[in-house]
């Protein structure tokens, strides 16, 4: 169970989008913007990091129900002994084949039954509140790029585990369930783009393709809540949630986040619904509130949340213009998070706990410092000094040798200088035209 394909295709996944960059860049088509880019990937990291937390919780009912209620003994490697897989030739057909035809199929089967599992966690996800709010992270990125298919929630893991259960008890070993999973989200990668017009029907009219999911990340009225599928779109044509790509997408969430923060954006829409809950007057709605559909409000609130008529030329993405002295501070930062994650991420077995944990601790303090920076938060002037003065305590206490600990504290102290120089930046802003997400600096 310690295989993750994720993590092995990690640096495919930033190859992948150097060469989209590139191809942005050569045809002009502006498809990036590095503070969005930026929020992505942290939002990926944090998911990956919360993983590291949740996966023994998360698999744990999975092998409980395999081991004590599986309906079939299904093989997940041919060398595994079944009791029902005939040992001798059978109509003239070796046992070694029927032994790999029947392994083939267990692991086709689940990789099809698995999506279809994918398809109402995730359609479910978008028609209710509390599913939503675990979900809306992947959603509120106002471009579409590859590096949306890494902007994960870190929370919605907590709720989706249960929609794949029944493959335990239709008896698909853990390993071939979890491994079919990761190739699925694999899969879903290259979706994530504009580059990719429409592929011949054929793959069209069976498989998940770039058209199809821009059209699930739109939030054009027609696209709303369409195209929930993850490797096919068969489920979504049978169950009536297929909308086909025609007018140009606008991307984003109805209710935009406005913020460039991937902790905050985990935890907004629960904020949300809580003060919803609060001023909500009846007691049965203020529990509604968690099982309605996103958008929802009590009348005595204003009702259904309205969903407008938008379109590319008129819509204005959320955006804060920053110095580019400390875009670089907050990008450098952020590649020290990304490899000090990775390593950790890809040497798991062998960091002992207090290790990791720290490591975990330090990778989400950075992300949300770093968001707080994009978004020029008064508050990243207090919190950005004790990261810090954090990161050089640590470097005292866990690492071997003066020399580590001075390098450590120069670096931290040399940034310390550096952020400090854009300090007359973070003054409060106000929004003076929200349609046209205008930002300025108060007096």
């Amino acid at each position: 169970m310690e295989i993750n394909l994720i993590t092995i295709a990690i640096p495919f996944f930033f190859l992948l989008i150097a060469l989209e960059i590139a191809f942005s860049k050569y045809h002009n088509k502006k498809l990036y913007r590095l503070n969005d880019s930026i929020n992505d990937l942290s939002a990926g990291v944090s998911n990956q990091v919360f993983g590291i937390l949740f996966k023994l919780f998360l698999l744990a009912s999975y092998i409980w129900l395999y081991q004590n209620w599986r309906i079939f003994d299904l093989p997940a490697w041919p060398s595994e002994p079944v009791s029902w897989i005939p040992q001798t030739a059978v109509l003239g057909i070796s046992p070694t084949v029927i032994t790999w035809t029947v392994v083939l199929s267990t692991w086709l089967a689940c990789f099809f039954l698995y999506d279809l599992a994918y398809y109402w966690n995730h359609r479910l996800s978008h028609e209710v509140n509390f599913l939503w709010a675990g979900h809306v992270v992947h959603h509120q990125s106002e471009e579409y790029n590859l590096t949306v298919a890494l902007r994960q929630a870190s929370f919605h893991q907590l709720f989706s585990w249960v929609f794949y259960l029944p493959l335990a008890i239709l008896g698909f070993p853990p390993i071939v369930m979890v491994l079919n999973g990761q190739l699925n989200l694999i899969y879903q990668f290259w979706i994530h783009t504009k580059a990719v017009d429409k592929l011949p029907g054929w793959f069209e009219s069976v498989f998940n393709t770039p058209s199809h999911h821009r059209v699930h990340h739109g939030i054009n009225p027609k696209y709303i809540d369409r195209n929930h599928g993850g490797t096919f779109i068969i489920f979504d044509k049978w169950f009536g949630t297929f909308q086909p790509e025609e007018e140009e997408v606008v991307y984003g969430t109805v209710k935009p986040l406005r913020s460039f923060n991937p902790i905050w954006a985990n935890f907004h829409y629960w904020w949300e619904m809580i003060e919803l809950a609060w001023k909500t007057p009846k007691w049965k709605d203020k529990l509604k509130v968690f099982f309605a559909v996103p958008g929802w409000r009590p009348e005595e609130l204003g009702g259904q949340f309205p969903i407008p008529e938008v379109h590319p030329n008129t819509f204005h993405k959320y955006d804060v213009e920053i110095p580019k002295g400390l875009t670089a501070y907050a990008l450098s930062w952020f590649v020290l998070t990304v490899i000090g994650t990775f390593a950790m991420l890809v040497t798991i077995a062998k960091i002992p706990d207090l290790i990791k944990y720290v490591i975990i601790a330090s990778s989400l303090l950075s992300l949300l410092t770093i968001g707080g920076i994009l978004d020029r938060k008064r508050w990243s002037l207090y919190v950005e000094p004790l990261r810090l003065a954090a990161f050089s305590a640590m470097g005292f206490f866990l690492l071997s040798g003066p020399v580590y600990w001075f390098g450590i504290s120069g670096i931290c102290l040399l940034s310390l200088g550096w952020f400090l120089a854009y300090r007359d930046r973070f003054m409060e802003w106000k929004e003076i035209d929200p349609g046209k997400e205008i930002l300025r600096r108060t007096a």
